[in-house]
Formats: C-alpha cells, sequence, structure tokens
C-alpha cells in the first residue's frame, strides 16, 4: 500500500471496526470442517457412544427377562398335588421344578396371557409394560443412531434434537421397566398368592417366595436404559460452532 493509505490487518479492510471470524473453518456445504476433529467433538461423540452402549445392553437385559418365567420363586413343600419344592411364576408362564442331585430340573410350564381372568394385577401391568419399553428402547436406539450420523456430519440442530429424543425415549422405557419391577417386589413382600387353576398343580401362596433372578435382570436393564439416557442429553449446542465478533487493533 501507498505512504498514508489503511493498512489491511487480518481479515478486515478497514482500520478498525467490528470484524466476524469464525471459530472454525467451515466446509463446502457450510458445516464447520473441523467440528468432526476438535477435543470437544471427540468427547461428546465417546460419551454418545457410551451410552448408546450402556442403553443398547439394558435394553437386552429388559427384553430377555420378559420371557424368563423366574420373577417370583416359590418353595411349596411337598403336598398331594405337587411333589417339586420349587416353581417359578414370570410375566408369561409358571413353571415347576423338581429338586434331585443337588439340580433343579422343570418338569412342565404352563402359559397364561393377559385376558386370563385369574392372573393378578402386578402381572397384568408388567405384561403391558415390558413390551412397551422394549418398543420405546428400540425407538431410542434408531434416535440415537440418527443423532450420532448427524454429530459426524457436523449438523448441530438435528444431532441436538434427536439426542433429545432418544434419551427422553430411553428413560421412559428404563421407567417402565423398574414400576413391574417394584409391583413384582410389592407382591412378593405382601406374599399375595394367585389362584391358579387346578391345571397348574400349585396352591393358592407357597410356604415362602421370593425375588427370581429374571427381576434381577430386568432392574440392571431399567438401569442401563435410564443411565444411557441421560448420556444421550449430555449433548448440547457447541459453543465454538458460533461465530463471534472481534475487533482489530488500528
Amino acid at each position: 500500500m501507498s505512504d498514508g493509505g489503511p493498512e489491511i490487518h487480518g481479515k478486515c479492510s478497514l482500520p478498525s471496526g467490528p470484524c466476524f471470524t469464525p471459530d472454525a473453518p467451515s466446509s463446502a456445504d457450510g458445516s464447520p470442517g473441523s467440528a468432526s476433529t476438535s477435543p470437544l467433538f471427540n468427547g461428546r461423540l465417546k460419551l454418545q457412544l457410551m451410552g448408546f452402549v450402556v442403553a443398547t445392553v439394558g435394553w437386552v437385559l429388559g427384553t430377555t427377562s420378559m420371557a424368563l418365567a423366574e420373577w417370583r420363586v416359590w418353595y411349596v413343600n411337598s403336598t398331594s398335588l405337587l411333589s417339586s419344592h420349587l416353581a417359578c411364576v414370570g410375566v408369561w408362564r409358571a413353571c415347576i421344578f423338581r429338586h434331585g442331585n443337588g439340580l433343579d430340573r422343570a418338569i412342565g410350564c404352563q402359559s397364561y396371557s393377559y385376558f386370563d381372568p385369574y392372573v393378578p394385577m402386578d402381572i397384568h401391568v408388567a405384561q403391558i409394560l415390558l413390551p412397551l419399553a422394549t418398543v420405546l428402547g428400540l425407538f431410542s436406539k434408531a434416535a440415537i443412531i440418527f443423532a450420532l450420523k448427524n454429530m459426524y456430519l457436523s449438523k448441530v440442530q438435528k444431532t441436538c434434537d434427536a439426542s433429545a429424543v432418544a434419551g427422553m425415549l430411553s428413560i421412559a422405557a428404563s421407567f417402565c421397566i423398574l414400576a413391574a419391577v417394584v409391583w413384582n417386589q410389592l407382591s412378593i413382600q405382601t406374599e399375595e398368592g394367585i389362584a391358579f387353576p387346578p391345571s397348574f398343580n400349585l396352591p393358592f401362596k407357597p410356604d415362602s417366595q421370593e425375588v427370581g433372578g429374571a427381576a434381577l435382570m430386568a432392574f440392571l436393564g431399567s438401569c442401563g436404559l435410564f443411565f444411557g439416557g441421560l448420556a444421550y442429553f449430555s449433548y448440547k449446542y457447541p459453543l465454538d460452532s458460533r461465530v463471534h465478533p472481534t475487533t482489530s487493533d488500528t
């Protein structure tokens, strides 16, 4: 430049005044080019992936527990109706086990449905909530996969929306499973009986009962879905992608 003319400082053509400079260079499509390589992005991505893994394990545990019979374990003394000492009552079936040689062997299972009149209220509720939790967890997985894709493509707003939806669905599924587990626990503590039909060869009440392994599995599944959902909510609008005004020195 000639003497007396204004010098160009940085990205501004004027000697003073506001200059808008993005924190990260933009790519050809307008998305931040360095977002996918920044430490902040990598931290968010790792947390989202960790939440995905934890929620997936929880979803598998909750779905698997629904098909098992070991929600309540009944101990029954030998009677004219039942010679075995162990029975398991689940969400969809009850199984009788015979104890011998240190092992419990299943000798028969009887299935029941939501429409059977003898099924107690806690099992009725579990038959609704557990399938609902499975569906909610499945939609949550689809939403977080969509969010991870948008995160990689640096589509910030879509990532935030999808992560929030995934978190809400995962936590809702967690509460559905937890409600079934808690009601099952309360039924055991109050020693509620079940008026099974005679074909089941089960008494109205056992001599003693306890929580089975399937209920514990469902509880762990509920925890996985809950903490995975919290991890989904960790994604926030990245402050480093905004444009800030700066002023150049005169």
